[in-house]
């Protein structure tokens, strides 16, 4: 339960097969991570186990590398983390109240965690939800309908299960970036966007995109606007640089004779390249293109059919710093009034306009919230397994070692 004022709001969830330390530790996680900026606050708790966590062993974790004074690794070190990185945000006071002792505040949220565990075992599945965040500030993507909803997808590339019970959602006007280490299954959720992989047909899997459950391939693919490293690997060489425009409208590799171009998307075609100032090399073909003029064509074959959604995957990758520059700069001018997708292990490619961070590793969800609670140095180093210090300047991160 969250007040302020004399506003209040309730939050309830559980899981079918979990740990009590988990509940309790997974309930302050997601009432911090609810909250839209920094707070002074009271937290009460009927959990010691939370409240000396929090208050007194973290501090020899961390200097320990999260290792107990036994030298074992401290349980629930993923719970910790996230906690340690939302507690930081704010400035906090740690209460301990005792359970089951007649504290009004405590008996209604022990009646939550109630419902939620009940419901997590009825439907056999992880549950959550506020009913309504008075924290919350307004925002274009806060009630929109998602446009990306997946829940309970079991994925496979070949003989390898890249997903097992995985949910993800990404609503209309959502900035968001997926980041984790090369495996984490960040270039297969693009391909299940983009309907190039399937999940497995199961009971309890359910996909829904730009709100059909069933729907064309075709016509998904003309509404999103893709940029990835597969398909500037796999875009044909001998293909003119107009042409490599023109093919975003059928979501083509190149153009073929069959299909047809209206003189308004012909000149639709030539007004992207002269925002992206390649109009001198319409006639080029692809193949002799750099690889900084052929991001650029690409990214423009994904906006010239103007589509809701753009999705990147690892947009800069081969670009010198001087190109990477110029092509993030020309990306933040079309991010306005869009969808944006953003998959990459580099942080530098992070807009500022990005405001959601996703932490992906082995096909499984670690961490989702503000781009500002999530990008930390102690958290990238958990997600990536190594050292890592953090650097901030205007709202772009850069990742140093150590």
């Amino acid at each position: 339960m969250l007040r302020i004022n004399d506003k209040e709001t309730e939050l309830c969830g559980g899981e079918p097969a979990t740990t009590n330390n988990r509940m309790e530790l997974l309930a302050v996680i997601e009432a911090l991570q609810s909250l839209a900026q920094p707070v002074e606050a009271r937290v009460y708790t009927d959990s010691q186990y939370v409240q000396k966590g929090i208050s007194e062993w973290i501090h020899s974790w961390k200097q320990r590398g999260w290792k107990t004074a036994g030298k074992d690794s401290v349980k629930n070190e993923d719970l910790w983390r996230r906690l340690d990185a939302l507690a930081g945000k704010h400035t906090l006071e740690w209460h301990w109240v005792r359970g089951h002792n007649g504290h009004p505040e405590n008996e209604r949220a022990d009646a939550l965690a109630r419902a939620g565990l009940e419901q997590a075992r009825r439907t056999g599945r992880s549950v959550d939800g506020p009913v309504h965040d008075p924290f919350k500030g307004s925002s274009n993507s806060a009630d929109s309908p998602p446009i990306l909803d997946i829940e309970h997808a079991t994925v496979y590339r070949g003989d390898t299960c890249v997903f097992s019970d995985f949910s993800f959602a990404l609503r209309a006007g959502e900035h968001a970036a997926i980041l984790g280490p090369n495996g984490a299954g960040k270039s297969t959720l693009l391909k299940l966007l983009s309907s190039e992989v399937h999940a497995m047909p199961k009971d309890e899997t359910r996909m829904v995109l730009f709100g059909e459950e069933r729907w064309n391939v075709w016509d998904v693919r003309k509404r999103i606007g893709i940029v990835s490293h597969d398909l500037h690997r796999d875009y044909l060489i001998c293909a003119e640089g107009l042409n490599v425009i023109l093919s975003g409208f059928y979501a083509s590799n190149d153009t073929y004779e069959y299909q047809e171009f209206s003189k308004t998307q012909m000149t639709k075609a030539y007004e992207v390249m002269q925002e992206l100032g390649i109009v001198a090399l319409s006639g080029r073909r692809f193949g002799h293109l750099s690889t900084g003029e052929q991001r650029r064509f690409l990214l423009g074959r994904a906006l010239v059919h103007d589509p809701p959604v753009l999705v990147l995957d690892e947009p800069t990758s081969g670009l010198d710093l001087k190109a990477c520059f110029q092509y993030l700069d020309l990306l933040r001018a079309q991010m306005k009034g869009k969808t944006v997708l953003l998959v990459t292990h580099h942080l530098h490619e992070i807009p500022p306009e990005v405001d959601r961070v996703i932490f992906l590793k082995e096909g499984k969800i670690l961490a989702d919230g503000f781009k500002q609670t999530l990008l930390t140095s102690d958290q990238l180093s958990w997600l990536l397994d190594s050292k890592i210090t953090l650097l901030q300047a205007n709202g772009w991160y850069q990742a140093l070692p150590g």
